[in-house]
């Protein structure tokens, strides 16, 4: 099923976040533990974008791999 590239992918982001709250605790300090509810917000969007985009990105390989053979016997099956 692939799922190495969408542990990969969702790796990648968690990396990609924990950088992000580094930088931000370097720059804001301890007020990054008491956010605003619009960066809650934003981040929450963020978050769900990030998790919807690399599940289109995983179906799209799927879907062009094939790995059972599926679509290729639906598509030459007559």
């Amino acid at each position: 099923m692939n799922l190495g590239l969408l542990c990969w992918m969702f790796w990648g982001a968690s990396a990609m976040w924990f950088v992000d709250a580094i930088v931000e605790y370097l720059d804001i300090g301890s007020e990054y533990f008491n956010p605003a509810p619009a960066d809650m917000l934003n981040d929450l969007f963020l978050g769900l974008s990030v998790v919807a985009l690399a599940l289109v990105i995983w179906i799209i390989v799927l879907l062009i791999k094939d790995p059972k053979g599926v679509i290729k016997s639906k598509i030459f099956r007559k």
